[in-house]
């Protein structure tokens, strides 16, 4: 198995350029449709083109991996918002059969997400209706599932039914057509997954929770996985935007014979049992089924381990990374700053109980930073296989792990790094680039892979932490203020986005040059280029950019 042909989610670099650089750390080539045919929010995807190319590429590949929202809807974001019958979606993904009945032996790795249920009021990524209603169809959601499995108490039963009042029918019976369209469609992948057209099926639970309408999908599916004694070639977890890497490092794991044994050391004793912000279980349950792709296990003992996977875990509950700059900054200071007229948005954002909470796991004595890196420069040293998962905070890494890590040149050694997102995305992606290092290194890298890998792991440590935890949250208060804009992490209006997209490139660009200088001291790479930093789709979630390592 040397050449994979991946159909992404959508066109973010997450889903696009994260599994090119782990396909050249792996030592398989890749094969991806054009960027511009993938879907984005405001932009529908080319599906004719992308079914050719499919059954090309597919044809000349090793194996397939392939997200069946794109081949069914146009994309992730599409999967949310599409109206169509599960009859016009399903027969769209009659390829998959083609190229079953045509290449027999060839594997098809599938992911086919469980729609999320979007817990605020942004139509962004979903229904126009979700504007006005969006936060209350999330709790709804929440309670009249719980009120089905009779845990519900008599006050929210009473909250369910005027949440039901107060949301008009057309709205909650068109939101309840799709996802029981969507619901078909993963229940018919299973089927499939069943007949051997599909060799591996993943059902990622996009934002999940404790109740759901999503949560009592995934369970339903997930018995019908054991039913079916499906549970070594089909699993529903939370996460998304990692299953590209995860898919594509089950590949390379399956190539090599390999089932990778992971010991986790968390930052502090109450880490394994903390239940993340858009999760369902413990953060060790979590480990486990993000393993599960790959054929792996928790190892009972380090020194029987594979990989030694270092887990900064928050102490109660997972902060908000957006808001660690600020509190780092100082409230006071960013108000003095800050044009009166966005005075209400700070004092609203900090107010938040999201803000208290991160300031609290900032503050927290439960864990400790400082005797976490030491025990992972120990063990770096030792020359074991290490990687960093860090999910204190949902979306942006830990900015005082971060500023000890980059004190150290040593980290540039690491098998991974992570800090995105979820806590499903960090570990999805921590897990898939630590198992191809792990297979490099006994195979004897070759001068492409270990370029490959520095320029990944460079990669996540200037956007995942530089980027998400600090350029991020000062673009929010300095640059758009000042470009008379709300903060805000959705699109940007048309005549503001460069504006902006030039000073991310500017600040960050400092950013990299610093990183850059660590990475060297390391004495891995010669240099470190960055270029092309921009705002793939227009906003400041997420950003882009190619990294370059010269390797000696």
């Amino acid at each position: 198995m040397n050449r994979v042909a991946l159909l992404p989610l959508d066109d973010r670099p997450v889903n696009y350029d994260y599994p090119r650089y782990l396909s050249r750390a792996a030592g398989l080539e890749i094969l991806l449709p054009p960027r511009e045919w993938l879907g984005s929010p405001w932009r529908p995807s080319r599906h004719a083109e992308l079914v050719d190319w499919l059954e090309q590429a597919a044809s000349e590949a090793d194996a397939a991996v392939v997200a069946i929202d794109t081949l069914a809807y146009g994309g992730l974001i599409p999967s949310r918002t599409s109206s169509e019958s599960a009859e016009t979606v399903l027969a769209r993904l009659g390829v998959l059969r083609r190229l079953n009945a045509a290449h027999p032996g060839k594997p098809i790795l599938a992911s086919s997400v469980i729609l999320r249920i979007c817990r605020s009021n942004s139509s962004e990524e979903e229904k126009p209706y979700w504007l006005e209603y969006g936060s209350r169809m999330f709790h709804l959601s929440m309670l009249e599932h719980k009120a089905e499995l009779g845990d519900a108490t008599p006050a929210e039963m009473g909250e369910r039914d005027t949440l039901r009042s107060e949301i008009p029918d057309e709205v909650y019976l068109d939101y309840r057509r799709g996802r029981a369209r969507n619901h078909a469609v993963n229940r018919a992948m299973l089927d499939w997954a069943e007949e051997g057209v599909l060799d591996y099926l993943l059902l990622p639970q996009d934002d999940t929770a404790d109740y759901g309408w999503n949560v009592a999908e995934a369970r339903s599916l997930q018995a019908l996985i054991r039913a079916r004694r499906l549970g070594e070639r089909a699993i529903t977890y939370p996460g998304a935007d990692e299953i590209g890497c995860l898919l594509l490092a089950r590949c390379a794991c399956r190539r090599a014979g390999f089932a990778p044994r992971v010991w986790p050391r968390y930052s502090g004793v109450s880490g394994p049992s903390v239940v993340t912000a858009y999760e369902d279980r413990p953060l060790h349950e979590l480990i486990k089924a993000h393993l599960a792709p790959l054929g792996g296990v928790v190892a009972d003992s380090p020194q029987e381990a594979d990989l030694i996977l270092y887990v900064n875990a928050p102490v109660e509950t997972q902060g908000n990374g957006d808001s660690q700059w600020l509190i780092q900054r100082g409230v006071s200071t960013i108000r003095r700053q800050l044009p009166p007229e966005f005075h209400p948005w700070l004092e609203s954002f900090t107010g938040s109980e999201g803000f208290r909470v991160t300031r609290r796991e900032m503050q927290s004595p439960g864990r400790n930073p400082e005797e976490f890196v030491r025990a992972l420069l120990a063990e770096l040293n030792s020359g074991r296989p290490v990687a960093v998962a860090d999910v204190a905070y949902v979306n942006a890494a830990d900015l005082i792990l971060g500023e000890l890590l980059r004190l150290h040149p040593q980290v540039a050694t690491l098998a991974a790094y992570g800090g995105w997102n979820t806590a499903g995305n960090t570990l999805g992606t921590v897990l898939a680039q630590a198992v191809i290092r792990v297979l490099a290194l006994r195979a004897g890298p070759t001068r492409e892979q270990r370029a490959a890998h520095v320029e990944f792991l460079f990669l996540r440590f200037l956007d995942d932490d530089l980027y998400q935890g600090r350029e991020r949250s000062r673009c929010m208060v300095e640059d758009l203020p000042a470009a008379g804009v709300v903060p805000s992490l959705e699109r940007l209006p048309d005549d503001k986005a460069a504006i902006v997209e030039a000073s991310v490139d500017s600040h960050l660009g400092q950013a990299a040059a610093v990183l850059r200088d660590l990475f060297v001291s390391s004495r891995l790479v010669r240099d470190v280029h960055v270029s092309h930093i921009h705002l793939p789709w227009r906003r400041l979630f997420e950003v882009g950019f190619d990294v370059r390592v010269e390797v000696d």
